[in-house]
């Protein structure tokens, strides 16, 4: 397992790929587990690391949020491709069932967090 994953609670993926033009995969990112959402943060520290996000999705938006984007993508399609829109749509706008304080969504990272560190520990032998 890589060193460096983009990790994310499957709220957080789902309000993304909303705000990128995903509803429909936000819908079914949200039903994520935690270790389906560490799946996604592997592939997108890999895809981030490599240099394959900005290869695919050249003018994505900054930071990890491309690689991580990709990685669901993929998830959940099979396939990777970029999000319909490289501008994010404002968060002002999330529909109800995806809008969540910053305390919730912190909250949301905590079974994530776990579920890495018993993958890290248990590859470790």
């Amino acid at each position: 397992m890589g060193s460096f994953t983009i990790t994310s609670p499957p709220l957080s993926i789902a309000r993304q790929l909303w705000r990128l033009g995903e509803p429909d995969l936000a819908a079914r990112a949200v039903g994520l587990s935690a270790e389906q959402a560490v799946d996604i943060a592997i592939r997108a520290g890999n895809l981030d690391q490599s240099g394959e996000a900005r290869t695919v999705w050249p003018d994505g938006p900054s930071g990890v949020t491309s690689a991580l984007m990709l990685a669901a993508v993929e998830y959940l399609e099979g396939s990777m491709r970029p999000c319909a829109r490289r501008r994010r749509l404002p968060e002002k706008n999330l529909p109800p069932a995806l809008q969540a304080s910053e305390e919730e969504l912190w909250a949301a990272l905590t079974p994530v967090a776990q579920a890495l560190t018993r993958r890290r520990l248990e590859a470790r032998g």
